[in-house]
């Protein structure tokens, strides 16, 4: 995994703002640049001329600013953004490239390397003799052979090369893993960039403005001290490539948009040529259940789903799916931090997938190897408040996750600490998720005694998040929503990994009076059960729309996503926090008498598979991997998204069947067969209520998710 960062500006002779960073590669990067011999790289620098009139874009009047944003400044801020997500190595490469004899570009390419692969840490980025250069952010798990000693980057780099410029499309479009990339092709002087189909890996775009004429590629954005904020996310429908001459030989300004171009990609099975690019899975099958194929029921109250020999084959195949990609995403992780200490990390909340993946882990990790299971809780005063202050009224009331807030009771509105904070009771951190995932780890360790299993408890005080709030925010950018701070500060500090080893016993569940042993978990890798729901029907809005009347004519899916460029942003990919899935709802039709609307409920599904891309799998990343560390898939192998999409819905959720039994209905069958006897049956809790960061402050009640921060 990287960080990276790229920045492109188009001036009328080599001229650098100002002098280059101290202990940074240059290249002339053309056989026809000349220079004396004298200066860094054989090439001759100049301060830049900012009444140079060619110099710079224009404002709406015509007009040029007043003064231009130093290049040098502005390039240290974006690398220091990136910085923490590869402690291991840096390089920053400065590319001057001639396009005519009046017109060059300056390209400054960055990138900072967490060792992930191969037996020694690869520095990037990858230059060519030619002088083609690739920054990649990014893990192959398929589509290319990567030996155990090898890096996977330096892999796809040689490919590349292999296959020559008019090849690129047929060199990558079978890679599948998460991943972000910068590529500049210099036989044909052009800039490709884009993020895998699923978006598990950051990208963030910024266009040339008046008083910066670059163009910005970068993992995270810098901090909102930074001149430029108009950040968007590079969307994951297509490769785009930006043509630094045109179709005459030309050269562009760079003005934001002239020159740039997509190229998108198309359902698996439509891409027949190797010059299409392709999602590593098609549609879903959009069968209904003709009559008497549906499961029979069991006699029980409530039903489930009996046991047939083809639901067994099932069962049997989504597991070997997930031990695929989880071997594939943990076998050559580096040996750090060495044992005896854990180098795989599962993010736990004691939930059905969750926990899945981590009973899946154990089947392909060696058997010395411990592995820690991080669960983060937080006090939240407006919860603990409302305890206090409705002490003695209904256990509904005050169990609701949209209670009313205590100032609204009281009559005030004023902020404090609870009571409880500044007494630091540990039953404070009993949240939802806490006390599910002890469940889930006594069940582990039953099933699996020989296994080290560390619950990595991380408790977060309310003015330790505070503390930490604005830098939250900065990562998350561009997204800016109450919900995306709720989910994207839980992962903030899970991440982090920074708490003490569990000391919770089923057999004597009475707090001990020893200390807690403190831990910091140094996992690099952290896997995640996310996708599950988006693929097995594990929200409530599934289960509503299975329930709506069913009409003669069912409406058609809804169309494939495509690459669009609006006229206000760079990219019309989805900012949009609709994509987030809310599940504070829930909805318990009568199983058997209620509606069976198959079509709506594949409809819905499609919906979810069309906008994977857009669920803010990219804000995760910048948020988990500024630790130095990066979240990992498996419900999101293409493999296995590919396997689920193939096979008939009634087998994958069967929502004739209750809460905690039809939804997800395949992965529960398949913890059962694991012996998973509790985790099997629990219900779907979202991050931000289970971990308690939804509406911790006093007055938050009335917000919905969807509303902005404040600035």
């Amino acid at each position: 995994m990287c960080g990276i960062a790229f920045a492109i500006r188009s001036s009328t002779s080599y001229r650098a703002s100002g002098l280059p960073p101290a202990n940074v590669a240059l290249d002339a990067g053309s056989p026809a640049s000349t220079g004396s011999a004298g200066s860094p790289g054989g090439m001759e620098l100049d301060l830049i001329d900012e009444d140079d009139p060619e110099y710079g874009i224009k404002l709406p009047d015509g007009t040029k600013p007043a003064k231009y944003l130093d290049a040098n400044e502005t390039w240290e801020q974006v690398v220091d953004a990136v910085k923490g997500r590869g402690p291991d190595v840096s390089n920053t490469l400065i590319k001057h490239v001639k396009a005519s004899k009046a017109f060059h570009f300056e390209m400054r390419f960055h990138a900072s390397v967490l060792h992930m692969r191969g037996d020694v840490v690869t520095p990037q980025p990858f230059v060519s003799k030619d002088g083609d250069v690739l920054l990649w952010n990014g893990e192959i798990f398929d589509g290319l052979e990567v030996g155990e000693h090898e890096n996977d980057g330096q892999k796809l780099f040689d490919r590349i090369q292999a296959f020559g410029p008019s090849n690129f499309f047929a060199a990558i479009r079978d890679v599948e893993g998460p991943y972000a990339f910068v590529y500049f092709q210099a036989s044909n002087s052009r800039l490709y960039f884009g993020r895998d189909p699923l978006g598990r890996r950051s990208l963030l775009v910024h266009a040339p403005t008046p008083a910066s004429p670059y163009l910005f590629l970068v993992s995270n954005a810098p901090g909102a001290d930074f001149p430029l904020q108009e950040w968007e996310e590079v969307s994951c429908e297509a490769v785009h490539c930006y043509h630094l001459l045109d179709l005459k030989g030309k050269s562009w300004s760079v003005d934001g948009r002239r020159g740039l171009s997509s190229y998108p990609r198309y359902p698996k099975s439509m891409g027949l040529s190797q010059d299409i690019l392709v999602y590593p899975y098609d549609r879903l099958n959009s069968s209904v259940p003709a009559p008497g194929t549906l499961l029979p029921m069991t006699p029980t109250t409530p039903p489930e789903p009996v046991f047939t020999s083809h639901l067994a084959l099932l069962v049997q195949s989504l597991l070997s799916e997930l031990e695929t990609a989880v071997r594939a995403r943990v076998s050559t992780v580096p040996p750090f931090p060495p044992p005896p200490d854990a180098r795989i990390a599962v993010l736990f909340s004691g939930g059905l997938d969750c926990t899945v993946v981590a009973l899946v882990l154990d089947r392909v990790l060696p058997e010395g190897e411990a592995v820690d299971l991080i669960n983060v809780a937080f006090e939240n005063p407006r919860k603990l408040r409302a305890k206090e202050g409705l002490k003695g009224k209904a256990k509904a009331t005050i169990s609701n996750d949209d209670a009313m807030d205590v100032d609204d009771a009281r009559g005030n509105g004023v902020k404090s600490e609870s009571p409880a904070a500044t007494a630091r009771d540990p039953k404070i951190y009993d949240v939802p998720d806490r006390l599910t995932a002890r469940n889930a780890w006594e069940e582990l360790k039953r099933l699996r005694p020989k296994r080290r299993w560390n619950l990595v408890e991380v408790d977060v005080p309310y003015q330790e998040m505070l503390a930490h709030r604005q830098t939250v925010i900065d990562l998350m950018r561009p997204q800016n929503t109450v919900m995306d701070l709720s989910i994207s500060i839980a992962f903030y500090f899970a991440a982090r990994g920074e708490g003490h080893l569990s000391q919770y016993s089923s057999s004597d569940p009475s707090p001990s009076s020893n200390p807690p042993q403190p831990y910091h978990s140094r996992a690099r890798v952290l896997l995640t059960g996310l996708g599950a729901d988006e693929l097995l029907a594990g929200y409530a809005r599934h289960r509503k729309a299975f329930a709506q009347p069913v009409v003669s004519t069912p409406p058609p899916p809804p169309p494939k996503a495509t690459f669009s460029v609006a006229s206000s942003s760079y990219f019309s990919s989805a900012n949009s926090t609709s994509a987030e899935p809310t599940t504070s709802e829930s909805f318990s039709p009568d199983p058997v008498n209620s509606p069976q609307n198959w079509s709506a409920l594949i409809a819905e599904l499609q919906l979810d598979l069309d906008r994977l891309p857009t669920r803010n799998l990219g804000r995760d990343d910048r948020i988990i991997s500024i630790h130095g560390k990066e979240a990992r898939y498996p419900f999101l192998a293409g493999h296995v998204v590919a396997f689920l999409a193939r096979q008939p819905v009634w087998f994958k959720a069967d929502l004739r069947f209750s809460e905690g039994i039809g939804d997800k209905m395949l992965l529960r069958l398949l913890a059962k067969r694991l012996g998973l006897k509790e985790a099997a049956v629990r219900k779907k809790r979202a991050i931000h209520f289970g971990a308690q960061t939804a509406k911790m402050e006093f007055g938050d009640g009335r917000l919905k998710g969807t509303d902005l921060l404040a600035v």
